[in-house]
């Protein structure tokens, strides 16, 4: 059974992802969907990067992802197809991928498209580029090398001796926002230190860690890293986004002491 996940800002009103499902259903009529989220920030390709990176590498080879999310930036009207680490990726040229990897991937395409076309993403191209690498075809097939992967640079903390800042890189259905600080730079840096998470708009601080939400009373805030090893920052039965007034891309602070 081949395997299709979808991660876009596309939301759930408009008739986009039902057509372009429908579409591929009509040429493997046995293809799984998995709707990773089609909730990210409108362009928000780092929020998109987090979303997924952290659940990809949990599924079968040979799955193909669609990233459907535009950056805004001139090159990003080139699709690109890629195979890399036994897994089939399609999305724009616009820096996402270089979020995801380590290294530039070797095997990448840019697909050409099946007619001219004003729409940024031709859903019979996508459609007909997924049926094709789903059959075992050849990715090269597709197109033709692109001139240029764009590369963008994920935002990283800033760390001196006695500080650690980082930023909000995502927010989830629970009001938990979620830092770009992960727990391998913090013990790092901690060095054994006592410290305090600032939160910068209201000057809350938090001076533990801990191990899950319900470490402390409800209502009270709490820090832990969460499954994918980033700092996230939450209230025990209410919301952190709103009561902390945060926002993506708000500043986050650990001070070491």
């Amino acid at each position: 059974m081949s395997i299709v996940t979808f991660t876009t800002d596309w939301g759930t009103r408009d008739y986009h992802i039902g057509a372009l499902k429908g579409m591929l259903l009509s040429m493997i009529p046995d293809v799984r969907f998995i709707d990773l989220s089609h909730q990210v920030a409108r362009h928000n390709i780092q929020q998109a990067a987090y979303i997924f990176k952290n659940a990809f590498p949990h599924f079968p080879a040979g799955s193909l992802h669609f990233i459907g999310v535009h950056g805004q930036i001139k090159q990003s009207n080139e699709l690109l197809a890629i195979k890399k680490e036994n897994h089939i990726f399609i999305g724009l040229n616009d820096g996402f991928f270089s979020l995801i990897f380590e290294d530039s991937p070797i095997d990448v395409v840019k697909i050409q498209p099946v007619k001219d076309s004003s729409f940024l993403y031709d859903l019979p191209t996508l459609a007909g580029s997924m049926h094709h690498l789903l059959s075992g075809k050849n990715l090269y097939e597709l197109g033709s090398r692109p001139e240029h992967v764009v590369q963008r640079s994920a935002f990283q903390p800033a760390i001196d001796e006695e500080l650690i800042h980082g930023l909000v890189i995502y927010i989830d259905d629970f009001g938990n926002v979620v830092t770009n600080i992960t727990n391998t730079l913090f013990e790092t840096q901690r060095k054994g230190r006592k410290f305090e998470v600032v939160v910068r708009k209201t000057q809350h601080t938090i001076d533990s860690i801990s191990e899950s939400y319900h470490s402390v009373d409800p209502g009270s805030a709490l820090a832990f890293f969460n499954a994918a090893g980033y700092l996230e920052i939450a209230i025990n039965e209410d919301n952190a986004y709103k009561l902390m007034n945060l926002r993506l891309n708000d500043n986050i602070r650990i001070e070491f002491k």
